[in-house]
């Protein structure tokens, strides 16, 4: 259908401008209109989803609750077979019947030395430089060097249980009360805890079960359109 063409010479100067306003007025309206169109599907989109996410985060939230605390009550029962590490600092691993599934506890622990560990210092250096520098110039060195702080100022717990091996080495009450500051000083604490379950692929190796987001590859692979990111 060929449009019919205006006259313009018929119109005033106030019909056009009437013209031009209502041509304007309905161009805005559409873009409003697109406009309140799109940012409803945006926000939508946006409460579908992350109500989803909450879902399932409350879900995963109950699970590893759940799990936790059934493989804290079946540690129980496997320190009674011995069948966790001596050396363990509460995490292992359990597998099914046929080695097929397997379930790993992870407990991440620091130690750590609180501030009866900065007294204990003093009085060894204290004590090292008195009694020991000049007579034991080795033992000087050895000790001092246990004493090393790292970079974050903290006490390295290995160096520190090599230290007490010696405790019986002087008698000096300086020396004395030190060690058994550095005992009473040290602790853990639990910062983390995770668990990992893994399934057997066809090349019999463990593949871990992913429940992270970002580890979850997506059946379909979205189309970018070149476009990279968000």
């Amino acid at each position: 259908m060929t449009k019919q063409a205006i006259d313009l010479s018929n119109l005033s100067a106030a019909d056009l401008e009437a013209a031009l306003k209502e041509k304007r007025d309905q161009e805005r309206r559409e873009r409003e209109a697109r406009k309140a169109e799109y940012e409803a599907e945006r926000h939508d989109l946006v409460m579908r989803l992350v109500k989803r996410a909450q879902e399932l985060s409350e879900q995963l939230t109950e699970f590893k609750t759940v799990a936790v605390l059934q493989l804290d009550e079946f540690r129980k029962r496997a320190d009674e077979y011995g069948d966790i590490r001596s050396n363990s600092k509460g995490g292992f691993s359990i597998r099914n019947a046929n080695g097929t599934y397997k379930v790993a506890y992870e407990r991440n622990v620091v130690s750590e030395y609180d501030e009866r560990a900065d007294i204990a210092e003093e009085l060894l250096r204290d004590f090292l430089g008195d009694m020991v520098k000049k007579r034991d110039a080795q033992a000087y060195e050895v000790i001092t060097g246990l004493l090393e702080r790292g970079k974050k100022g903290d006490f390295n717990p290995a160096a520190v249980n090599a230290l007490l091996k010696m405790k019986d080495k002087y008698s000096d009450q300086r020396w004395v009360k030190a060690m058994n500051l550095f005992i009473e000083s040290f602790n853990t604490r639990l910062i983390s805890m995770n668990v990992s379950f893994f399934k057997k692929n066809s090349m019999d190796k463990d593949v871990l079960i992913p429940l992270t987001f970002a580890s979850i590859e997506p059946e379909v692979t979205p189309n970018t359109n070149g476009h990279e990111g968000a």
